[in-house]
């Protein structure tokens, strides 16, 4: 029998975009790997499915299911670190910004290579579902895995390798979306710690910065690119690996900066409400929010760096990858370019759907088949975002964002799994061969289809088979 103070049945979840609600039978928060394989023995015997549940912070239906849900945040543990091989085990439940200050302390002293914004994502969420960090010579955080235990749908446990199973394996299932079972723990690759020189800048005109995208991408160790819609200039965010010493170490960066002007007195939000009051106003918030970010120059540990964005408004996010064959950058720059015109059509027609920023990381083609950054060469992970505050209703920006998906979806490019999916019907051919592997792979380890739930079949074309 199921421990009934970690299951409960009648419990509603909610995501955190607020966009996702379900009602499973039963909702699952094991504190001990021993948990697990009598949860998914109980599923079973009932006939239900499982969808595990890492930080919550998706918007797409990975995780809904009226099956069993399984929380994974108690799991929480770094199991352990190897200093002489530089890589850690830890559980799947362990924030990633936990586990990277924990690692760049002098106990340890190591890095990882490339890390997510948000710190508060779980490592089995931000793996399953093939998260990104930035960094031009640097793959995804799926990238970094060299070996995962998961409970399979018969109840065995097996610890996939890049030692015993090989590379072309761990390309199957390092990003897994949570469909081949219950990830109980994860060893990443770390390097030696170290220091970035990070500078903010805002004082680049926004056309002639991607203009010169290439150079700007090329010469940094890390970049990223902001724009505020209806501003002339962008902000640009370089970082570079460096011997100095450290100058901050607890640097404030611009979106908390920006929390901190908008917060006084609710400001920020009666200031947003007004934008959705009266939409002409957008170009002038967007001026004057574009106006807080701050210049700044700073020496501090990568995993400071990395994780810059402690605060996250309410939004609607989609996010795709844009490939980038042979360092050319044209690609990128349409895909750009055609945000910036689609906005300027909306506002002759007295519409504003996108009042947040447009954004760019450029990444190192992953090699997981079900990566959206997979391939060769390099890959431009680009984003659109829009204030969902106030109850803003859903059609004041769905018709816009699936426009610009679509102008996306043309130059090629591939969805992030957890952000904003509207062509669910085409991902599967989005993927090809690549998907084709996977299904293969999953289909032996679960005929089943345990953990699986209604996107997922829709995702890789399945009927029910539960």
């Amino acid at each position: 029998m199921l421990n009934t103070s970690d299951c409960q049945t009648g419990f509603t979840w909610h995501n955190w975009g607020k966009n996702l609600t379900a009602n499973p039978s039963c909702y699952c928060t094991p504190k001990s790997k021993e948990d697990l394989p009598g949860i998914l023995q109980q599923a079973k015997n009932e006939g239900k499915s499982i969808r595990v549940l890492g930080g919550g912070f998706s918007w797409t239906a990975m995780v809904p299911t009226d099956g069993f849900m399984i929380d994974m945040t108690k799991l929480n543990k770094i199991l352990s670190v190897d200093t002489v091989k530089q890589q850690v085990t830890v559980e799947a439940g362990l924030a990633v910004g936990q586990l990277s200050t924990a690692l760049s302390g002098d106990q340890y002293k190591l890095s990882f290579a490339t890390e997510t914004v948000i710190p508060w994502i779980t490592v089995g969420g931000a793996v399953a579902l093939g998260c990104h960090g930035t960094g031009y010579s640097q793959g995804t955080v799926s990238d970094l895995v060299v070996a995962m235990e998961v409970l399979l749908a018969d109840g065995t446990w097996r610890t996939f390798s890049a030692e015993t199973d090989g590379e072309e394996m761990m390309d199957i299932v390092r990003v897994n979306l949570g469909a081949l079972g219950i990830i109980y723990s994860v060893t990443l690759q770390c390097v030696p710690r170290f220091n970035l020189s990070a500078v903010d800048d805002g004082t680049q005109r926004m056309k002639d910065t991607i203009g010169d995208i290439k150079n700007l991408v090329t010469s940094h160790d890390y970049v990223e690119v902001f724009w505020f819609p209806f501003n002339e200039n962008c902000w640009i965010k370089t970082w570079d690996k460096t011997d100095k010493p450290i100058t901050e170490n607890d640097p404030t960066w611009g979106w908390d900066e920006m929390k901190v002007y908008l917060e006084i007195n609710s400001f920020g939000k009666r200031l947003m409400g007004w934008a959705d009051k009266w939409p002409w106003l957008t170009p002038y918030v967007m001026k004057f929010i574009s106006g807080l970010m701050p210049q700044q120059s700073v020496i501090a540990v990568s995993s400071l760096v990395f994780h810059y964005q402690l605060f996250y408004m309410p939004v609607w996010d989609m996010s795709y990858c844009i490939n980038i064959p042979n360092n050319d950058f044209s690609l990128v720059q349409k895909a750009w370019m055609q945000v910036v015109k689609r906005i300027e059509e909306w506002k002759e027609q007295g519409k504003y759907p996108q009042n947040m920023v447009l954004h760019t990381r450029y990444i190192k083609n992953s090699s997981a088949c079900l990566s959206p950054a997979s391939g060769e060469d390099h890959t431009c992970c680009i984003e659109i975002l829009t204030y969902t505050g106030n109850n803003r209703p859903v059609s004041d920006y769905q018709t816009y964002f699936q426009q610009v998906e679509q102008d996306w979806i043309e130059l090629g490019g591939k969805p992030h799994w957890g952000k904003a999916i509207y062509s669910v019907d085409k991902l599967k051919s989005m993927y090809g061969q690549n998907m084709d592997a996977f299904l293969q792979v999953r289909q032996q380890l679960d005929p089943e289809q345990v953990f699986m739930n209604d996107f997922l079949r829709q995702v890789f074309q399945l009927p029910s088979a539960r």
